[in-house]
């Protein structure tokens, strides 16, 4: 008897682990799964070997072609490298949809909210109110390259002064990590609710930390228990689950309190910014459903969070490169002095004159 339940036991496995391995009909190349990892290990190497993530998809594309199909965990991923297939992926419609599971519904608890991870009607209708409103209160427009201005001066201002802190002005070394997200986010958030941080906002230094810590630990294949969802309950520390859950509680409390704040200031017909003309669409008889404000919070978050750390990361990067490239330094200079010159700021209106010349 015991014989037969472990044969047929055995047979169960061997054919589950057969169909979690088998993959779809038209399946982009690339490396063989296992049973649960699926590819994971081969990835896990070859970043392990390059030092980074991008390093090793270059390694499978140049084995599989610029498409390459993964599966790590329960997700079958497909990723493109190169112009073109990146270019392609951009612009077909098909390729618009969103992911779903526990990874990225946990950020806006248990339900899909936000514009960066949501799709279909819904995500069309919140993304094209953001937009139209965002564009009232500065963004494509000419006040929005003000903001940037008035941020730009108030950082070259913040260099300045650290530098006349420092023992002799010269040779002290500075942290850049952050330098430019301060400036970054309050471009953005002077739009969004009206407000502006200082640099030594201890709670605002507190959250960047957070963020920095959340986007060191995420990238492009999700985490350890977005990919093993049983991981959560059995190792919700190791699987990352509990920091995940912790850095987003801390965001969400943060936008909870500025949009309390807004609703006791806010005035119908006399929007301030992008959080009044949201509030002023709850109190509208127009309202349809994808309208509220867990949905609210959650645009804020998204934009708190992927408007400031992908601005200010190419930032810093520029920054780096120009410090570690000083032919390029000196050309990029000698460009602003020939259009710009040096007794103004560089404005929209220079563009054009850059191109000519």
């Amino acid at each position: 008897m015991w014989i037969l339940v472990l044969v047929l036991f055995s047979v169960v496995v061997a054919l589950l682990s057969y169909l979690d391995m088998r993959k779809p009909k038209n399946y982009p190349p690339g490396p063989k799964w296992l049973p649960v990892l699926g590819s994971a290990l081969t990835v896990n190497s070859l970043r392990k070997q390059t030092g980074y993530l991008y390093r090793a998809t270059i390694c499978l594309a140049e084995s599989y072609g610029p498409i390459v199909g993964l599966k790590v965990g329960k997700d079958r991923q497909v990723v493109c490298c190169g112009y073109n297939a990146i270019k392609e992926m951009l612009t077909k419609e098909e390729f618009d949809g969103r992911p779903q599971g526990p990874f990225y519904e946990t950020r806006t608890w248990g339900t899909r909210r936000g514009l960066l991870l949501t799709d279909e009607e819904f995500w069309v209708e919140q993304r094209r109110f953001v937009l139209r409103h965002l564009r009232e209160f500065g963004f494509g427009k000419r006040t929005m390259a003000e903001l940037v201005q008035e941020e730009a001066v108030q950082l070259v201002d913040d260099f300045k002064k650290k530098i006349a802190m420092s023992k002799n002005g010269i040779g002290e070394v500075f942290e850049m990590r952050d330098a430019f997200s301060v400036g970054v986010l309050n471009t953005l958030w002077s739009m969004m609710a009206s407000k502006r941080y200082n640099e030594d906002d201890i709670e605002l230094k507190n959250l960047q930390a957070l963020l920095t810590e959340l986007f060191a630990n995420i990238d492009m294949v999700g985490a350890l228990f977005s990919q093993f969802p049983f991981l959560r309950f059995i190792a919700p520390e190791a699987s990352g689950y509990k920091s995940f859950v912790n850095i987003h509680q801390q965001v969400w409390k943060f936008l909870k309190a500025e949009l309390d704040d807004h609703k006791t200031t806010f005035i119908l017909n006399q929007p301030r910014d992008l959080m009044d003309v949201y509030l002023q669409m709850l109190h509208s008889d127009d309202k349809k459903e994808s309208y509220s404000e867990s949905q609210l919070l959650a645009i804020c978050m998204d934009m708190f969070m992927a408007g400031s750390e992908t601005t200010s990361k190419s930032l810093g990067f520029g920054f780096l490169y120009l410090l570690l490239n000083p032919e390029v330094q000196k050309k990029a200079q000698e460009e602003i002095d020939r259009v710009v010159g040096r007794d103004r700021l560089p404005t929209l209106n220079d563009r054009p004159k850059y191109i000519h010349n």
